[in-house]
């Protein structure tokens, strides 16, 4: 064992684990020895802290931006990274790089005048997880997909279509096989108050291939047909997630579903219990469901009480069939655990049910590694 502590490679981990919070500890340990520069460093860009308020944001970014340019050999480090819509800063990259990094989230405001901009971060052989956020339209959303041959995990949030974009994407459908292989597909699609319907079938999402999902999540929209999902899909899919109201889903062609989530957010014209109930009481004995749950408001008084009973024996009768039953509140609110024995009184009598706090949806926790492996 060497006698100097700054070469004990047990104290340094130590020091580094326990400041991995302190971008300015971690800055000052890269210059306590020559040793403690690259682990100091490695967890200082491994996921940049960069702040999401307004005002200091475009700062953090060009200093981190500025960071990677002068000094190149950082992009070794980095794991994750999140970015808001940065063309000029990234063209300040060329020459870094980013032998790690399988995580990008960013927001693209046009993506179809960003295409050689983000090329080489896009292309990048180590990438598996893409969260992208844009103003673009769906169909254009899925042509920029094509310069991220190797992502698995997906989170897209875009705009619908409008009826003759649809149209001209019909036509110009290509008849290459899909090459994009997902596990997870988590998909937002907002838009007008008429909205257009959107396919899951694999023409319609490619280069998306879909046939071996495991993890699908679709958020804040009702134009989505659940029902064009490909065969192989709907029979791979372990955890459906649909945090927004969507109506009523049909279950049956899930036949290896292990995870449901269901959001109960009132939807414009209402009507969110009854789809959650419809959807709850279709699950089959045979079905091999582990994990329900329900993602409640914190404002429970909005409600159909009425509708919460039903739903309530439904859980019940869940929770007697060893399914574990969850009841899920985005805020730590103050007396939670109240409000559902009151809504949900039989599932609360029997002390059937799980209460968690979670501000995120099924496809991160899946992501996260929070849930069994499915």
């Amino acid at each position: 064992m060497s006698s100097n502590p700054l070469r004990i490679q047990e104290l340094l981990d130590l020091c580094i684990a326990f400041l991995s919070d302190s971008p300015a500890d971690l800055r000052s340990c890269s210059l306590v020895a020559r040793s403690w520069v690259n682990p100091a460093q490695s967890e200082l860009f491994r996921i940049p802290n960069l702040t999401s308020v307004p005002s200091r944001s475009d700062r953090a970014a060009r200093k981190f931006c500025n960071a990677l340019s002068d000094s190149p050999h950082l992009g070794h480090h980095l794991r994750d990274l999140s970015m808001g819509h940065w063309p000029t800063l990234i063209q300040n990259l060329d020459a870094v790089t980013f032998t790690h990094l399988h995580t990008l989230r960013f927001y693209i405001k046009n993506v179809s005048v960003a295409s050689d901009l983000y090329r080489p971060l896009l292309s990048l052989p180590t990438l598996r997880t893409l969260h992208l956020d844009t103003s673009s339209r769906f169909s254009a959303s899925l042509k920029f997909l094509v310069l991220c041959p190797t992502i698995q995990h997906l989170e897209l949030s875009c705009r619908e279509d409008y009826e003759e974009s649809l149209a001209d994407s019909a036509s110009s459908l290509p008849e290459k096989p899909p090459f994009i292989r997902l596990t997870s597909l988590q998909l937002e699609i907002s838009g007008g108050e008429d909205p257009l319907q959107h396919h899951l079938n694999q023409a319609a999402l490619y280069p998306l291939d879909i046939s071996e999902l495991k993890v699908l999540g679709i958020w804040g929209s009702g134009a989505i047909w659940w029902d064009s999902l490909p065969q192989a899909a709907q029979e791979s899919i372990r955890i459906v997630d649909s945090n927004f109201w969507l109506g009523e889903l049909d279950l049956s062609p899930f036949k290896n579903l292990a995870v449901l989530r269901l959001g109960m957010i009132q939807g414009g014209f209402g009507g969110a219990e009854s789809d959650v109930r419809c959807t709850l009481a279709s699950i089959s004995p045979a079905n091999p469901i582990q994990i329900v749950v329900l993602g409640l408001s914190n404002g429970l008084l909005r409600y159909n009480k009425e509708e919460c009973a039903k739903i309530d024996r439904i859980l019940l009768s869940l929770a007697s069939r060893d399914v574990r039953v969850e009841l899920e509140f985005h805020l730590d609110t103050k007396g939670a655990e109240e409000k559902v024995r009151d809504w949900f009184p039989t599932i609360a009598a029997e002390n059937k049910f799980h209460l968690v706090y979670r501000s995120y949806g099924m496809t991160d926790v899946w992501l996260r590694g929070l849930l069994p492996n499915l």
